[in-house]
């Protein structure tokens, strides 16, 4: 679908969320049009409810997806909904074909001997389900590497040890300078996954992920309790200054 309205599918550590697209952003008003009921249903498709997504030139077809839609029901529970394009185009000004006879015509042969409609092959396919489950993780990891970005900026600004909550587990992250040098700790509590672990360490700018110890006895006044890690390191002022910089005019990354 990309090369069909000119776009190249991106690469799994761009998030696709921020692609500049008229109709990728004309499908973002699709949820909203349905629950007003001012989406144009397809009417040729008529096993399934998809919608007419048009924009200038482009055409494009929208579903929400239903549980028995899809065989991955646990990541339609980890949003209200998840809305699918599943084919898009461009008219051409000098051409007869016609985007949405074109799908009408290939659900028909789809069907062939059933006597109706088969939309099947329109549906996500693994390959785009491996494709969300990247992007899932990808935004995991950077929200994760975010916020210990952020818990880095507060103590060190503040001298304090700062605590961020997770659905699972504790973050906790304290800076400590000692003449020329700083010290920083990081201590994550309940249960971590070692891919997460991996993220919060590699979170600080400049410091190698063998540069960290892990304190078992606790460090900086960090101390472990049950089910809790410590690992520290030094921070070098390049990486406080990157760190600052991040968060210096008072906007999250």
């Amino acid at each position: 679908m990309p090369r069909d309205i000119g776009l190249k599918f991106p690469t799994v550590d761009k998030p696709l969320l921020p692609i500049d697209h008229p109709l990728i952003e004309k499908a973002q008003q699709l949820p909203a049009e349905a629950a007003a009921g001012g989406a144009e249903p397809i009417r040729a498709l008529d096993d399934r409810l998809w919608f007419k997504i048009k924009v200038s030139t482009y055409r494009g077809a929208g579903i929400k997806l239903r549980p028995e839609d899809t065989d991955h029901t646990e990541l339609l529970n980890t949003a209200e909904a998840w809305w699918w394009i599943c084919a898009a185009g461009e008219r051409k000004s000098d051409s007869k074909s016609d985007f949405y006879k074109e799908i009408a015509a290939e659900v028909t042969r789809a069907g062939v001997g059933t006597g109706h409609v088969n939309t099947d092959h329109l549906l996500p396919q693994a390959i785009d389900y491996k494709r969300l489950e990247a992007e899932i993780a990808l935004q995991v990891s950077l929200g994760v590497r975010d916020v210990t970005r952020r818990l880095i900026y507060l103590s060190l600004t503040s001298g304090k040890v700062v605590t961020a909550e997770f659905s699972r587990y504790v973050l906790k992250a304290c800076v400590r300078a000692e003449e020329e040098e700083a010290y920083l700790a990081i201590a994550a509590e309940g249960f971590i996954d070692t891919h997460i672990l991996a993220v919060i360490l590699a979170a600080v700018p400049v410091v190698a992920v063998e540069d960290w110890q892990p304190e078992p006895g606790g460090a900086m006044g960090v101390n472990p309790g049950f089910g809790q890690i410590v690992f520290s390191t030094v921070i070098p002022p390049s990486a406080q200054a990157l760190i600052v910089e991040l968060f210096a005019d008072g906007d999250d990354v």
